[in-house]
């Protein structure tokens, strides 16, 4: 069977998982990025897809919203990747599996995997390791040897959007040294960054730290309180190493 993988990667930790992916398959796997729009696609039921995105506050990204009406399945087959920073991947999932379900496909199997956090990377610091990529490829064989692809019934709340979620709001900003390239525009997934000021939308910025890591002057940050309040609050639920689990 012919194999897909869409990846959201603000930060690349989630397209490390993706190439783990691939990888396993002799690397011929074709890849298409979601982080920033692209083309509209359809794709057979003869193709498995493998949709790979961070978890924000137990959520998928919100521009996931955007991107999988451009990805069109019929009756396809699919492995939803929840990628988060050895924290919980609470309703992510469920989630995805009803956005992948409007969208056409049908949700065989399921992961969650950890990968550096994207606010404070010392959580989840060097995760995929060996490990959890001996589990990623014990599953992807188990896949393999599925004799039919069927539909999973993910984990978590099927209320999920009636829930608050847990949010750390984190606004990245320039400071008075940024040189306005709009790098940081050009790349924002959410689209939450002036064009000319270089400033953030708030109520469209999903704190993803996408904008930061590409930053090539170190211009763009988070003020330091903000980030040590965040360190904080993550310590508490992040500290502790975290497991991925597969659903198959």
């Amino acid at each position: 069977m012919r194999k897909v993988i869409f990846y959201f990667s603000p930060c690349g930790n989630t397209k490390a998982v993706a190439d783990i992916i691939n990888r396993y398959y002799g690397g011929d796997i074709l890849m298409q990025e979601l982080t920033t729009p692209t083309m509209d696609v359809i794709i057979d039921s003869e193709t498995l897809v493998f949709f790979c995105y961070p978890v924000y506050a137990g959520r998928i990204p919100k521009p996931m919203y955007d991107r999988m009406n451009q990805v069109k399945g019929n009756n396809t087959p699919c492995v939803n990747v929840a990628v988060f920073g050895n924290r919980a991947v609470d309703d992510a999932l469920i989630e995805m599996q009803d956005v992948a379900r409007q969208s056409g496909f049908v949700t065989v199997g399921g992961c969650e995997i950890v990968a550096p956090h994207s606010i404070d990377p010392s959580f989840g610091a060097n995760r995929p390791d060996a490990s959890d990529i001996a589990k990623i490829e014990d599953f992807l064989k188990k896949l393999d040897e599925k004799e039919a692809l069927t539909e999973v019934k993910m984990p978590g709340n099927p209320e999920y959007a009636k829930k608050k979620p847990m949010d750390l709001p984190l606004y990245p900003k320039p400071s008075k040294e940024c040189i306005g390239c709009g790098i940081c525009y050009k790349y924002c997934p959410a689209g939450a960054i002036n064009a000319k000021r270089m400033k953030t939308y708030k109520r469209k910025c999903i704190s993803c730290m996408r904008c930061v890591s590409m930053c090539s002057t170190e211009t763009r940050t988070v003020n330091l309180p903000m980030r040590v309040v965040a360190s904080a609050y993550l310590k508490k639920f992040c500290s502790d190493r975290k497991e991925p689990k597969f659903y198959l």
